[in-house]
């Protein structure tokens, strides 16, 4: 009777325990997807004809920063954009850089 009842007991913790691991499998692969959809919705950017709209889509880059960027064109290279516009450095580059543009 013992036996049964602990067994019983196991069974109700494991299935417990395993809709918890499904559930959570289930977050990580909404997760990922709702990146890859997000990566997916940002268009290119020509960074020397864009409107401040269109620069303020890039990831990192608002009103202020926009307006900076179109104050300091033409650019002709990534080089060119980091030195000429404060508050664009490495790290807010690798976030923009699969979305610019030089023409």
């Amino acid at each position: 009777m013992r036996l049964k009842k602990s067994l019983g007991l196991l069974l109700a913790a494991l299935t417990v325990m395993g809709g918890s691991l499904m559930a959570f499998a289930s977050s990580a692969n909404t997760t990922a997807a709702s990146k890859t959809t997000v990566a997916a919705k940002i268009a290119p950017v020509h960074i020397n004809t864009a409107t401040l709209a269109q620069l303020e889509t890039l990831p990192g880059v608002g009103p202020k920063l926009a307006q900076e960027i179109i104050k300091h064109r033409p650019y002709k290279n990534a080089h060119d954009l980091q030195s000429k516009v404060k508050g664009i450095g490495p790290s807010l580059w690798k976030k923009i850089a699969p979305y610019v543009l030089f023409n």
